[in-house]
């Protein structure tokens, strides 16, 4: 799976959380929410904090982009974590775990079928 369709997919498949995910894909979105998120972060803290009156960097500077995207990435990436534990063969509520979700989200799924896919 390449970059750009691990996007499209994550966005597309935002709100189903049946099936499965692949590491690749989790990881590729994962890594072009991060990029844009700091991309508007900077865009953010640079350039709108001069246009409304704050320093460069200020604290208390507004962040309006950068949320925006971050609220906008929520639904996909929960969905992602989801079908990615169900990759591994487990309910998508594990997901709520911390110890195992971390393991779940670095190893490779199973081969064969399961209940989810």
């Amino acid at each position: 799976m390449s970059l750009p369709h691990a996007i499209v997919t994550a966005f597309s498949h935002a709100f189903d959380f049946r099936g499965r995910a692949n590491r690749r894909e989790f990881w590729y979105f994962l890594l072009f929410a991060v990029i844009v998120w700091l991309a508007l972060l900077t865009f953010d803290l640079d350039f709108m904090a001069d246009w409304l009156g704050f320093m460069p960097m200020e604290e208390g500077a507004p962040r309006y982009f950068s949320n925006a995207w971050a609220l906008i990435c929520i639904v996909p990436f929960v969905s992602l974590v989801a079908r990615r534990v169900h990759d591994h063969g487990y309910s998508g509520w594990w997901a709520l775990t911390v110890l195992p979700l971390a393991w779940w989200l670095v190893a490779k799924g199973s081969k064969e079928p399961n209940r989810f896919g």
